[in-house]
């Protein structure tokens, strides 16, 4: 701070700043830019103040080595997965993430089939005994085994509509998946799908039971009613004489008798 009592009152000497200076006639705002970028009217780090130092300065700079578990986190910017961000040269070979960068620098190349994976599970860290290569496979078996993939299961997905409770009592629900679904205020595909096990694969691979297939006309008819369909099956008369009686065929009431039609009523 000035040790003149005045300057702490005079205003800072950026252009259309009035507020006053607390040291080197900068204010509050303009000194934490200075510190922070190399310049008062800077908004992000002044390119020149790098071409002075070499990647590994760079790159030591941005590591912060103080936690219980041995990382070294990345204090600079990240990509929306967390991966840290850095461009650095290893033999030639320009890396773009601050972990490759790690990895190429003290262990070796990295082929570009291959990935840096962490044994720490921190995505941050740049720690190179923390740092291992893997294929594709590898890193998502490694993933899926410390649960660490990215798309919740169930109910914490961000589209479920129903609960776990709800999607077990479906799948045992035998009836049609029109019906089912219009008492859950449900899509029928929403229905379909977790029967079919599509979806909300974690509750297991076998499929949901099914009732019988009932049409939009089953049960319908301008001749036939559900009791006429009872009498018919309790009768003992000839089915030429049931057929003449509800006017219907014979081949009809033979149907109905051994249940190939109107398999729904009892």
């Amino acid at each position: 701070m000035s040790g003149n009592e005045d300057d702490l009152w005079a205003e800072c000497c950026v252009k259309g700043c009035d507020e006053p200076t607390i040291s080197l006639g900068l204010c509050i705002n303009h000194m934490r830019r200075n510190q922070k970028y190399g310049s008062p009217v800077a908004s992000k780090m002044m390119p020149w103040l790098w071409r002075r130092m070499s990647f590994d300065e760079r790159f030591a700079s941005k590591i912060d080595k103080e936690n219980e578990k041995g990382c070294w986190l990345w204090k600079g910017g990240k990509d929306k997965d967390g991966y840290g961000l850095f461009n650095g040269r290893v033999n030639g070979v320009l890396q773009a993430r601050a972990h490759r960068y790690s990895y190429a620098r003290h262990k070796g190349p990295i082929s570009s089939l291959l990935f840096v994976c962490h044994t720490c599970d921190v995505r941050s860290c740049v720690n190179p005994d923390h740092l291992f290569l893997g294929t594709s496979a590898e890193n998502t078996d490694d993933m899926m085994a410390k649960g660490r993939h990215r798309t919740p299961e169930g109910e914490k997905h961000y589209r479920a509509i129903l609960t776990e409770e709800q999607a077990k009592i479906i799948l045992a629900d035998p009836r049609t998946h029109s019906r089912i679904a219009a008492d859950y205020n449900v899509s029928r595909n929403t229905i379909s799908s977790l029967k079919a096990r599509h979806s909300w694969p974690h509750l297991g691979d076998e499929k949901g039971a099914k009732g019988p297939r009932i049409g939009p006309r089953l049960g319908v008819s301008d001749r036939i009613t559900p009791d006429i369909v009872r009498t018919i099956r309790a009768s003992t008369e000839r089915g030429v004489d049931l057929a003449k009686r509800y006017g219907i065929s014979v081949q009809y009431v033979s149907g109905i008798r051994h249940r190939r039609t109107w398999k729904h009523i009892e």
